[in-house]
């Protein structure tokens, strides 16, 4: 079976670049996407994800957010309303991957059993970003905990990549292009450039193989998951972007080809 998969951006975000590329071009400013994605193809209506919106954010985030477009505005250019959606494959659970989970009231929501147990008691370091209002919308709707990796259907593989969170998962989907990855830690663009290759001669993190985020429940885990996704994929789709509008392409790093 082959796929496609659509980002689909409601808004964004501003954000310092070092808490993409760990410990590396502090004080760069980057726009996030506010995202969600998509997948094309199944006998089911597939997102990935379901984004959130610019006062929400500034609940619990500090950089100044910009809505493009509501959910339900986004789901009606592609022909959908709420109620289609079947599924949501839930990356993790922090508010600005989950905000609008709970007008899907169809839908069948598909958690790591780590992400919901670390969610409802979260470490204060991260306890910011599960606020209890919106994981109890999504805790009455129809959950699926799953366990490790797991095939959703025949070329759609859901990827446990923990580090960012203890569950987040990323998802492989079968394309025409390949293997499509939606890396579901809280990765730009930027994230997964070769550090070889955009930092200065002889820097000491020039050997990584990539970059990893700088909110993390685990770091060693966090670049481990990065390096799994960016070798996987043939193409690649960071959860942030940015570059899934024309307002933000700008934004994307030179030695991504832009």
């Amino acid at each position: 079976m082959e796929y496609a998969v659509m980002p689909v951006c409601l808004g964004q975000s501003e954000a310092d670049q070092s808490g993409f590329t760990y410990m590396a071009f502090a004080g760069t400013p980057i726009v996030l996407d506010i995202a969600y994605f998509i997948i094309r193809g199944a006998t089911k209506t597939i997102l990935v994800d379901s984004g959130t919106w610019a006062s929400l954010m500034a609940k619990y985030w500090p950089g100044k957010s910009t809505d493009f477009q509501t959910f339900e505005e986004s789901l009606q250019k592609q022909d959908l309303t709420c109620d289609d959606v079947d599924i949501i494959i839930t990356t993790h659970l922090h508010h600005d991957h989950v905000g609008n989970h709970y007008k899907c009231k169809n839908a069948e929501i598909y958690v790591q059993e780590e992400e919901w147990a670390f969610a409802r008691a979260p470490h204060p370091l991260q306890a910011q970003y599960y606020p209890k209002d919106i994981l109890d919308q999504i805790g009455s709707m129809k959950m699926r905990l799953i366990r490790a990796d797991y095939e959703l259907f025949p070329g759609i593989r859901i990827l446990h990549t923990p580090g960012h969170t203890p569950g987040t998962q990323s998802i492989c989907v079968d394309t025409k292009e390949g293997k499509t990855v939606i890396a579901g830690q809280c990765t730009t663009y930027h994230s997964f450039q070769d550090p070889g290759k955009v930092l200065p001669e002889g820097h000491p993190f020039a050997h990584w193989e990539v970059f990893t985020q700088s909110i993390a429940t685990d770091l060693s885990q966090a670049y481990w998951s990065n390096v799994l996704v960016k070798r996987m994929a043939d193409v690649l789709l960071p959860c942030h972007g940015p570059g899934y509008d024309e307002r933000t392409k700008k934004y994307l790093p030179a030695s991504m080809g832009q």
